[in-house]
């Protein structure tokens, strides 16, 4: 009886750690829709790993949310990310998004016709006509800053400003797809604190629609990511 309620215990005590480990160090995502097609289709399950860079703690809110160990995020990862944030909300709580980083600090992107200087904490950005909305708009939301665009010159917290320097790293996300702007084409440059972590591994896939136990798709499951893209047997 003694040994049967000690193996019982070692059982809940492993099954906890393994809950810990899995809530911590990796996370499971489900694709929906068409946004990453080909590479990824709607049924795929993903495995995001937090630790990529750095684990994010905290309600990862721009008012306090820190990393242990961070490391910046490459051009061309696939990343999974806390968007839309705003202030009313907590970053944590807001929707998953799955999409390609095709910008980092320092970089030029394209917004409606637009070049941008993505900003980074080592990286301040020259104010022009042309990006003065777009960074009052950077100060406001995620800055803590009171920004306005005014005939195109830049005033922060009421000083005009003619190089805009910021408190964090800001990073460009792709979908993949033209015709589908659910990413930073429409809502801008996203501060690091949205990140949640590199897409590592794809680890099964499954059609809904299926009977039960043809819903499993053969040639998708246990797949790594190379590349920040194609999936593929290592």
């Amino acid at each position: 009886m003694r040994n049967a309620l000690k193996f019982v215990m070692a059982l809940i005590v492993t099954i906890l750690l393994m809950l810990t480990f899995r809530a911590v160090a990796f996370t499971v995502f489900t694709v929906n829709g068409a946004a990453l097609s080909p590479d990824f289709v709607a049924g795929d399950r993903v495995l995001v790993n937090r630790w990529s860079y750095g684990l994010r703690i905290g309600n990862g809110g721009l008012d306090g949310g820190t990393r242990w160990l961070a490391s910046a995020v490459e051009r061309g990862d696939l990343v999974a990310y806390n968007c839309p944030p705003d202030s009313q909300h907590c970053i944590t709580a807001q929707p998953v998004f799955i999409g390609y980083c095709k910008g980092v600090p320092g970089d030029t992107v394209k917004l409606k016709n637009i070049d941008l200087t993505l900003p980074g904490k080592q990286h301040p950005v020259t104010v022009s006509a042309a990006n003065a909305r777009m960074l009052a708009f950077l100060y406001n939301r995620y800055e803590g800053k009171a920004a306005r665009a005014v005939d195109g010159r830049l005033f922060v917290d009421g000083v005009d400003v003619r190089k805009a320097s910021f408190s964090r790293d800001y990073y460009w996300f792709l979908t993949g797809r033209k015709d589908n702007c659910a990413d930073s084409r429409f809502y801008g440059p996203l501060p690091e604190e949205c990140v949640i972590g590199r897409v590592s591994m794809l680890l099964y896939s499954i059609v809904p629609a299926c009977p039960l136990f043809e819903r499993l798709r053969h040639d998708r499951w246990l797949l790594f990511i190379k590349d920040g893209a194609k999936a593929s047997h290592r």
